[in-house]
């Protein structure tokens, strides 16, 4: 007897729903929605821009302890329950937020929102992989992590029209919304087993090993080095450098957003019929010409394929990523190889916006710096190109 409409709705878009919350809330809001709101904060009075930029750090740190703690929650309390109590806390630290706080609370709150994401971050992509037919993974996942985009989009969109009523309201209609769609996700989101701990005193898996895995994490730590340059300055530069203007400057933005949110479907539905290795060889090549394009022109046009190309198409690399990871150490091993590319991507984003930051206050360079991004990228990927066909190491 074949399934019901029901039945084959709750096995394939029900899990995919579930992750899309899931990214939407830890990644897409819980990362990426607090900046819109930093000029209503300062207007109101309710902090000083330092306290914010401040919280802005706290909240990629959290991410951070996130991502290196998710392995470890989800074997302590099932994966279910630790993706419960993230969302939960997710929807306070922006809940908690619609009043006015001390510097040190807020900064709590942003560093609280920004570990959830890299809980859900690290969780929610092999539950969703595990569930779905192999034929339909890449889709599957590319329609989760469009999640992430949709967050890109509503930050430049949403959140500054909520803001225009005040901070307060701004908050709340966010973590309304985060709450609805905890609700959505816990009741779609299928049973999964805890990541099995490794033994102690064994041996180091061989996936750390494999040159492939290794190859795989040069080009995505590439492109998170890379792309950095695109999330701190880029939109600054063409509206006030270039002298387009911050309404331009903001629409190219949510162009990246808009691109963010289609990235990972199209790159899914490629991946089920390429695979994940060409899909993510294009996307970083792609992300690579976008980064350093703002090097070589001022065309308001190419400047804006440059954002929906090093920023918009890093959620779909984020992606691909995920499954590429898949693909080379297995289904066991996989929610423990995804962590250690997320946390590493992270790290060395945290570490490429401070080397950025510098270089630009020592050189006056915006060029520059487009232009050591774009090569950045470029060699992460003849990295993975050299490494993908060698053979892994014995055991």
């Amino acid at each position: 007897m074949s399934a019901s409409p029901l039945g084959r709705w709750q096995g394939f878009f029900g899990p995919i729903l579930a992750g899309y919350c899931g990214l939407l809330i830890g990644v897409g809001m819980g990362r990426f929605g607090y900046p819109p709101l930093i000029p209503a904060m300062v207007e109101a009075g309710w902090a000083t821009p330092t306290t914010l930029h401040l919280a802005g750090a706290f909240n990629l740190a959290g991410y951070i302890v996130g991502a290196s703690t998710a392995l470890a929650s989800a074997r302590l309390m099932g994966v279910r329950p630790a993706i419960a109590l993230a969302a939960a806390l997710a929807v306070f630290a922006f809940a908690a937020s619609a009043v006015p706080l001390p510097a040190p609370a807020f900064i709590a709150l942003r560093a609280l929102s920004g570990s959830t994401g890299g809980i859900l971050m690290i969780v929610i992509p092999p539950v969703v992989a595990n569930v779905v037919a192999p034929s339909h993974r890449g889709r599957a996942n590319g329609l989760a992590f469009a999640g992430v985009g949709t967050g890109f989009v509503l930050s430049g969109t949403a959140v500054p029209a909520f803001a225009a009523s005040g901070p307060a309201a701004a908050w709340l209609a966010l973590a309304t919304a985060l709450a609805v769609a905890s609700v959505v996700m816990m009741a779609l989101l299928p049973r999964s087993a805890p990541p099995v701990a490794a033994e102690r005193g064994a041996p180091s898996p061989a996936w750390r090993r494999a040159p492939a895995f290794l190859g795989l994490a040069a080009a995505y730590g590439g492109a998170a080095a890379g792309y950095v340059p695109h999330t701190l300055f880029f939109v600054d530069h063409v509206a006030r450098d270039l002298g387009f203007g911050l309404a331009i400057g903001g629409w190219i933005w949510v162009a990246a957003g808009i691109t963010a949110v289609l990235a990972p479907m199209v790159a899914g539905v490629a991946a089920d019929r390429f695979g994940y290795g060409p899909v993510l060889r294009i996307i970083v090549a792609l992300m690579a010409i976008g980064a350093a394009l703002p090097a070589l022109t001022h065309n308001l046009v190419l400047l804006t394929l440059s954002a929906m190309m090093a920023g918009g198409l890093m959620i779909g690399l984020g992606s691909s990523t995920s499954g590429r990871t898949r693909e080379i150490v297995g289904p066991e091993a996989h929610t423990a190889a995804w962590a250690l590319q997320t946390v590493a991507f992270a790290v060395i984003q945290a570490g490429a916006a401070y080397g950025f930051t510098a270089l630009l206050a020592a050189t006056g360079s915006h060029a520059l710096v487009f232009a050591l991004a774009g090569t950045i990228i470029a060699a992460g990927l003849a990295t993975e190109l050299v490494t993908a066909r060698m053979a892994p190491p014995p055991g």
